[in-house]
């Protein structure tokens, strides 16, 4: 069974270090994860910790890692490189600018080291994850990669674009609780750039979507009067930590949908030109 080594966010791809299953491309791996880090998780310490995408994120991977092993299948990894800004607490026009200048970066370069790595690796399939900030990134490339054979599967928690009549895979408390909330973006679309169409069905079914009630970046609700930077609402949103059992909430789902991607046929062979 190959081993996988989670590269840093400097060294880029994660390399495999044993023989890739036959299906894998030489070098590549069955699947490959691409993550982006939430606000202020690429700040010091934070580009090399946890593979340079934040804890969270990592830890969902890592999760992933185990349970395809289990089945004899590889992933490699890599973090999206951008700035992941944190969020301009004192606020201003200047240090909200500068945060969506961020989110803008980061779409752009998530979707060049898609791009990059399915040319590099095209019998690979891809998973893209973000949190907050980097969900918004990971969010803002999927309608542009609906038809795109090589995404097995997306994981967005806590997504400040998010829509509560998207066609995702919903969980979090907001799956189960009626929210008037969204994400905190949609407030401001038009200055935020966020999507406000819900993602095509083909997506959104590949899609795992995570909010919690009260998470004043992805259930934003302008009408009430509550502080969205109060200890409380904060905490909700720095929450999403594993259960007891040590496995986040949203890991099977997110397993049944790749090992489901593992099925079907070949990113390669999909995009082949037909023979005349």
């Amino acid at each position: 069974m190959a081993v996988l080594v989670a590269g840093s966010a400097l060294a880029g791809v994660a390399t495999i270090t044993g023989p890739a299953t036959a299906g894998a491309a030489p070098g590549c791996g069955d699947f490959h994860w691409l993550g982006a880090a939430g606000s202020g998780q690429r700040d010091g310490a934070g580009l090399t910790a946890n593979g340079g995408m934040g804890p969270v994120v990592y830890q969902s991977f890592q999760q992933l890692q185990a349970q395809l092993a289990a089945s004899g299948q590889t992933i490699t990894a890599e973090a999206v490189q951008y700035p992941a800004a944190p969020v301009p607490l004192g606020g201003g026009l200047g240090g909200w600018m500068g945060f969506m200048d961020s989110v803008e970066a980061g779409t752009d370069a998530a979707a060049e080291q898609f791009e990059a790595f399915t040319e590099r690796c095209p019998t690979t399939k891809v998973v893209l994850a973000g949190y907050s900030q980097g969900a918004m990134v990971i969010h803002r490339n999927l309608h542009d990669l609906a038809d795109d054979p090589h995404v097995a599967a997306a994981l967005l928690i806590a997504d400040g674009d998010r829509l509560p009549t998207d066609t995702t895979i919903n969980l979090g408390s907001t799956a189960v609780v009626p929210s008037a909330g969204k994400g905190v973006a949609q407030e401001h679309s038009f200055l935020a750039s966020a999507p406000t169409s819900v993602l095509p069905p083909e997506m959104g079914a590949r899609t795992v979507s995570v909010c919690d009630v009260g998470d004043p970046v992805c259930d934003a609700d302008p009408d009430t009067e509550s502080d969205a930077l109060s200890p409380t609402a904060l905490a909700i949103h720095t929450s999403y930590a594993p259960a007891s059992s040590g496995a986040h909430a949203w890991g099977t789902p997110l397993y049944q949908l790749v090992a489901n991607a593992a099925a079907e046929p070949s990113p390669a062979t999909e995009l082949a030109a037909p023979v005349r």
